[in-house]
C-alpha cells in the first residue's frame, strides 16, 4: 500500500513533519506503545526539540496501521486491559527515511521571552532585568541538564545533545553580553519621557 506521509505543499513548498512520522520515529527509536510515545515527546529524548499532543497518537498509530506502516500485538494483563505495543515495519522504515530526507521545513522560532523583550519600552527596568536574568539562568540550567545526559544513544541524538548544551551556554553568553546596551537604551528612553516640556513662548503680538 502506498505510504500517506506529508510530501509537499502547494507548489511544492516543504511542509513540517506530521503526527504520523513523528509516530514512525518514535516506534523506531523502541518506543512501542501509545503511553511510552507520549512520554517520548513529554519526557524523554524528543522533548526539546518536537511536541506532539495525546489526542494525535492513536489516530496516528491507527492510520500506520491502516497502511502497512506500523504493525500492532496485543499483549494479555491480568485484571486490566490487553496492552497494544506497536512496532514499525520495513515500509514504515523507508518511509520515515524519505520524510526525514526530502520534505524538512526550516525551524520557526517561537518565544514568549522574545515577544516580551519586544516590548520592553513597556516596561520597568527591574521587570527587564529579571526577564533576561530568568531567561539566562534558565539556558545555563539546560545546558546542565544535558551535559549530565548518562545515557549512550545514537550518534544524531548525541549531536543534538552536545549542540544543544552548547548552543544554551551561547544563548547564555549573548543575553549577558547584549543586556548592557539593552538597559542602558531603555533608560535614556525613560530618561527623556520624563523630562519636563520646554516652555511655550508668548504669542507674538498677544492681547494683554
Amino acid at each position: 500500500m502506498p505510504s500517506r506521509l506529508p510530501s509537499s505543499g502547494p507548489d511544492g513548498a516543504a511542509m513540517p513533519l506530521d503526527s504520523k512520522t513523528l509516530c514512525l520515529g518514535a516506534l523506531d527509536a523502541g518506543f512501542n506503545t501509545g503511553y511510552d510515545i507520549r512520554k517520548a515527546f513529554e519526557e524523554g529524548p524528543f522533548r526539546l526539540y518536537q511536541s506532539l499532543s495525546y489526542g494525535s497518537i492513536y489516530p496516528a498509530l491507527n492510520a500506520l496501521l491502516a497502511e502497512g506502516l506500523a504493525s500492532c500485538t496485543e499483549q494479555v494483563q491480568d485484571g486490566r486491559p490487553d496492552k497494544k505495543v506497536y512496532a514499525i515495519t520495513d515500509a514504515g522504515r523507508a518511509a520515515l527515511r524519505a520524510a526525514l530526507t526530502r520534505y524538512l521545513k526550516f525551524d520557526r522560532l517561537r518565544s514568549d521571552f522574545m515577544f516580551a523583550i519586544a516590548f520592553a519600552h513597556l516596561l520597568r527596568h527591574d521587570q527587564v532585568s529579571a526577564l533576561l536574568d530568568d531567561y539566562a539562568a534558565g539556558y545555563r540550567a539546560l545546558a546542565d541538564e544535558l551535559g549530565a545526559e548518562s545515557c549512550d544513544p545514537p550518534a544524531g541524538r548525541r549531536f543534538l545533545i552536545d549542540m544543544g548544551r552548547d548552543g544554551c551556554h551561547a544563548w547564555a553568553r549573548c543575553i549577558e553580553a547584549h543586556r548592557a546596551a539593552l538597559e542602558e537604551a531603555l533608560r535614556r528612553d525613560q530618561d527623556a519621557d520624563a523630562e519636563p516640556p520646554p516652555p511655550r513662548l508668548a504669542a507674538i503680538g498677544g492681547g494683554g
